[in-house]
């Protein structure tokens, strides 16, 4: 009998010791181009800084070419440090219409819940505006990168590349760091 406690209360140390670990997610850096600049410019791309723990991203993009945009794609990939940044795990291109109307690929389904209730990118094409993002407070992202997607630690960039019409407008690189 008393094995069996001894069992029970040592799974429950080991429990408890698995729930202290977890990874701490930490915006670094965020750098955003505007590729054809007679097409669209960057109107603002910064990370903020409410205290030492809470950062979230804000960004913009003005389109100065008025005709809506009906064939848009994005293209994705992850990248970690490793003497240079190099391809990780996830690099894929989808038409950014079709995922918006049918909620395809479930990598990038996860990835927009981190900024489609905080954004205008939340309806389908056409657009014929402007287009805003801000990005979840990092406290968020650390459950989402540590728990359901589990990163092992290290710097990453996160790199969007957007496209309209099959020709590049926009990169955005979010730096970021797993600890």
């Amino acid at each position: 009998m008393s094995r069996d406690l001894y069992g029970v209360y040592r799974n429950l140390a080991i429990f408890c010791l698995c729930a202290l670990v977890s990874g701490k997610a930490d915006f670094t850096n965020i750098k955003c181009e505007a590729v054809d600049k007679a097409y669209n410019s960057i109107k603002y791309c910064f990370i903020r800084s409410v205290n030492r723990t809470f950062k979230y991203i804000s960004a913009a993009n003005h389109f100065h070419v008025k005709e809506p945009k009906n064939n848009i794609s994005v293209g994705v990939a992850t990248l970690k440090r490793a003497n240079g940044y190099k391809p990780f795990l996830y690099n894929v291109t989808v038409d950014g219409c079709k995922f918006l109307r049918t909620g395809g690929n479930a990598l990038l389904r996860f990835l927009h819940s981190f900024f489609h209730k905080y954004s205008n990118v939340n309806h389908t094409c056409p657009y014929n505006h402007d287009i805003e993002v801000n990005v979840l407070p990092v406290s968020h992202i650390d459950n989402l990168f540590t728990k359901v997607l589990p990163f092992p630690k290290g710097d990453y960039q996160f790199v969007t590349s957007w496209y309209t019409y099959n020709i590049l407008r926009a990169v955005v690189r979010i730096y970021f760091t797993l600890s």
